[in-house]
């Protein structure tokens, strides 16, 4: 029976927290079929509102490989955090893009503060997430029609999984994987990975 394939696409912005999108875009790139070495399942790709290099927390310069105009369909989203969530929650074309895209994807996303976006989209209403520790009651009091859960790494809310900061990313990824392909999957990436807290 053959193994479906999908498209990941991991937006990033100005200030977006390294991990938040490098350690899931490094689990879903590193996913293959089962009795292959080489052959991927996931292909991904980033974008973000402008072609120009995004410079991430800490100074990472980034080159995306699509602008919101341009990015072609995908499976996923996942939607990160970062210190540039502030200013991109009030950006109402990214919203509005987020908002469009999830109608068509199998899952969408977030890592960390990446929730404040999947929020502020309309996504959250009525759901249950998460977010980094330092933002739960940020985003409790900003989005009361969310219930936001604590000292979880990640929440699945029907199509919307959602996970808590940083390093949880990765574990949501992986939880992904899982979900998708198998859990031998899932192993075999992490191992990969030599991402030895994943069970």
């Amino acid at each position: 029976m053959p193994v479906e394939k999908r498209t990941v696409a991991i937006l990033i912005f100005e200030d977006v927290e390294l991990l938040d999108f490098a350690g899931p875009y490094e689990v879903f790139s590193s996913v293959r079929k089962p009795g292959s070495d080489t052959e991927r399942l996931l292909e991904v790709f980033t974008v973000a509102e402008v072609s120009e290099l995004v410079t991430c927390r800490n100074g990472l310069v980034v080159k995306p490989d699509h602008t919101l105009d341009s990015c072609p369909a995908f499976d996923l989203m996942v939607v990160p955090g970062g210190r540039g969530t502030r200013t991109a929650v009030r950006r109402p074309a990214l919203i509005d893009w987020i908002a469009e895209r999830s109608e068509t994807t199998e899952l969408t996303t977030s890592v960390c503060t990446g929730s404040f976006l999947l929020a502020e989209a309309g996504l959250l209403t009525g759901k249950a997430t998460t977010t980094h520790w330092g933002s739960i009651e940020q985003l409790r009091q900003r989005y009361p029609e969310v219930e936001v859960k604590e000292n979880i790494r990640w929440v699945e809310a029907g199509n919307i999984i959602s996970s808590a900061g940083v390093s949880a990313g990765i574990d949501m990824a992986l939880f992904i994987t899982a979900k998708l392909y198998g859990s031998e999957v899932a192993s075999e990436t992490a191992r990969g990975m030599e991402y030895d807290y994943w069970s």
